[in-house]
């Protein structure tokens, strides 16, 4: 069976270079409304890596906030600023408890959701990040078919539509998987268990043929 790992990384780590080992990579493009150091380099090198097909896909993430239009409007603008969008790429709708209001956050949840989906043309290539009992409390309806990433260090949620399983923030969770890797060092990791890269893109609705050419 293939496991597919890949990092998860933002301005808290070095930016990507080419010592990079696998062939997808999630990073993070906004919080709320602040821009996220790194991603600029991240998206280049990423373009690059996926043109030349060193990488399957790549995730470009924003952390959730309740102005959820000017949060997603942030992500589009840097894409767009960066010259994406990259028919390789992936957005995660990070959805986390940590600074946000409890309880129900469905409608503007889903609203950034269909945003995104807009913006790139294909729904499937818009995933949900979330530990399983924050998607219950605050993420409880979402779109139909969604495929997800699912927080659960030391073990796996294996939550409906899930797509892979992150593992570890860098601090022993890994139970034997890598709890970083280079140029990060320790950092979130992620395992699509089962799933080759290029499995994990077409789940994501990236087609299978890694063309050298943007569209």
């Amino acid at each position: 069976m293939t496991d597919t790992l890949f990092a998860d990384v933002s301005t808290f780590q070095a930016p990507v270079d080419d010592d990079y080992p696998y062939e997808v990579l999630s990073f993070r493009s906004n919080d709320g409304t602040f821009r996220d150091d790194h991603f600029a380099h991240n998206y280049r090198w990423a373009t690059a890596a996926a043109d030349s097909g060193r990488l399957a896909c790549f995730i470009v993430y924003f952390y959730w906030r309740p102005n959820w239009h000017e949060t997603v409007r942030t992500c589009i603008d840097m894409v767009a600023e960066a010259g994406g969008p990259h028919p390789r790429m992936i957005v995660m709708l990070d959805v986390e408890q940590g600074g946000n209001p409890s309880g129900d956050q469905s409608d503007g949840i889903n609203r950034a959701y269909w945003a995104a989906a807009d913006f790139l043309g294909d729904p499937r290539r818009v995933i949900g990040y979330a530990n399983a009992s924050d998607f219950a409390s605050l993420w409880p309806t979402r779109p139909e078919g969604l495929r997800v990433v699912a927080a659960g260090y030391g073990n796996d949620p294996q939550l409906p539509g899930q797509v892979a399983h992150q593992y570890t923030d860098g601090q022993g969770w890994g139970g034997g998987l890598p709890e970083g890797c280079d140029p990060f060092g320790p950092c979130d990791m992620n395992s699509a268990d089962g799933l080759s890269p290029d499995e994990l893109a077409a789940a994501c609705g990236i087609g299978t043929e890694r063309s050298g050419v943007r569209s």
